[in-house]
């Protein structure tokens, strides 16, 4: 009886020994494979930028007390471009005499002849149309001032007799201008730019960025300040942009990829000014993603986060890549003809969430990473082959149509993937770059470490007890 006592004993021992040591096992696994799958972020925001749309009359003048026939008057009159966007100017000059009433209003005198008043025009660089308007005969770039002003003088005829005495001369100067794009002039002001020996070239350059996961197994995001939507800069309602983005895999693993929105923070402003934000992201501004002439995306550029439809909610996949391999996203954006003047110089952010995970070593995808693709709509597919419209829509925009006196308006990653198949790597593209989960890796070493020597600790002890019986 005592034997079988004994022996009961020394099983329950054994049995709790056992337990003790499989349950430091599986900590020691499960710290094991938390280091494993440690990874790094990178955070951007991808940003839509409104033109600024203005130009104002620049003048070089100091009135005189009073002028006598014949006598010069320096007056020059130059247009400066304020906005961001490149524009066609044109100016009419108004001329009237009058005198001051008791309450200080200018009383026009039509009896008096406005030609009496003879200006000076420069006409190298400025064109007299039939219309009555002077053309500036070149683009005015955003920032720059007219090269030579319209008018740099003026005088008092000398054929003025005492009727013109004691008045007033006034030179009224009217500006308008439009947006610099091909076929505006023409179809706002109904004149052909060669006709005022005027050849626009606008920048086609295209800035391509690129999501790239590394050698050392990194998701790094290329762009200005990691900023993808180099080339949605300026935007002109009415006005489509197009942004090549590169997708490569340049460590050497086979890996698969996936790009989703999420909602990002928007800069401080007004109230009234995040709602005209939230109206330009989630309604006027649309995005259509391809990649081969599929169309991954087709909707807001918010990502369509609330919506029914296409939505970017979800991981949309974007294919596996061998070692080497890389593809090109097209994002097309379009802009609606209906933005008024209140969305000049608004920023929107949109945040996109690019993630690289390990693929199958079987896998089959080819040297191109065309592996599977498409979107992530639950509620709604789509065709794969809709392309929505985007087309090449030349963005007439009705920007600063009728900018009279001062022509402004638009009227009109991820570390080590070292682990099991299936461990993940972010990095999102919001407002500054952000290391990620590496601020536990000290932690994890140490818990690694104290797991061995506590596993290591029983170990000794139970072989000891065995030894002493």
């Amino acid at each position: 009886m005592r034997t079988d006592q004994k022996g009961r004993d020394t099983m329950k021992k054994h049995k709790c020994t056992s337990i003790c040591i499989t349950v430091v096992a599986v900590l020691l696994l499960a710290c094991g494979t938390a280091l494993a799958a440690w990874n790094v972020s990178e955070y951007a925001v991808n940003l839509l930028s409104m033109s600024s749309y203005k130009n104002s009359i620049q003048e070089n003048y100091v009135r005189p007390d009073h002028v006598d026939p014949g006598q010069k008057v320096v007056k020059e009159v130059n247009i400066k471009n304020e906005g961001t966007v490149d524009s066609f100017v044109r100016i009419k000059i108004g001329r009237v005499f009058g005198s001051i009433s008791e309450t200080g209003q200018f009383l026009e005198n039509r009896e008096l002849d406005p030609e009496m008043i003879e200006i000076h025009y420069n006409t190298d660089l400025w064109k007299l149309c039939e219309d009555g308007y002077w053309y500036y005969k070149d683009v005015l770039p955003a920032g720059k001032t007219t090269k030579k002003p319209l008018m740099d003088s003026y005088y008092l005829s000398e054929k003025a007799d005492n009727r013109y005495k004691n008045k007033e001369a006034r030179i009224i100067v009217n500006l308008e201008s439009i947006q610099a794009e091909s076929g505006e002039m023409k179809a706002i002001w109904g004149k052909n730019e060669k006709d005022l020996g005027i050849t626009y070239q606008p920048c086609t350059c295209e800035v391509v960025t690129s999501v790239i996961f590394d050698k050392n197994h990194k998701l790094i995001i290329g762009g200005e300040k990691t900023d993808l939507f180099a080339n949605f800069k300026n935007l002109q309602p009415g006005c489509t942009r197009s942004q090549t983005i590169r997708l490569a895999n340049n460590s050497d693993l086979n890996i698969k990829m996936s790009l989703r929105a999420e909602a990002a923070k928007q800069n401080k402003y007004s109230k009234k000014n995040l709602e005209l934000i939230r109206k330009l992201l989630t309604s006027y501004a649309k995005i259509e993603i391809l990649e081969n002439n599929k169309v991954l995306y087709h909707g807001t550029v918010d990502g369509n986060l609330t919506k029914k439809g296409w939505s970017m909610k979800k991981d949309i996949s974007l294919g596996e890549f061998k070692p080497g391999a890389g593809k090109n996203l097209i994002v097309k954006l379009s802009l609606s003809e209906e933005m008024d003047n209140e969305y000049q110089e608004l920023l929107g952010k949109v945040k996109w969430v690019f993630s690289a995970s390990q693929a199958s070593s079987d896998s089959s995808s080819g040297q191109n990473g065309n592996g599977d693709r498409g979107h992530n709509d639950d509620e709604n597919n789509g065709d794969d082959g809709n392309n929505g419209g985007s087309g090449n829509k030349s963005g007439n925009g009705k920007y600063g149509e009728n900018g009279n006196s001062g022509g402004s308006g638009y009227n009109g990653g991820g570390e080590s993937l070292n682990g099991a198949a299936g461990e993940k790597v972010y990095a999102t593209a919001s407002a500054s770059p952000k290391t990620g989960d590496n601020t536990n890796l000290l932690a994890r070493w140490f818990a690694l470490f104290a797991a061995a020597v506590v596993l290591a600790v029983t170990a000794r002890k139970l072989y000891r007890k065995e030894k002493d019986r």
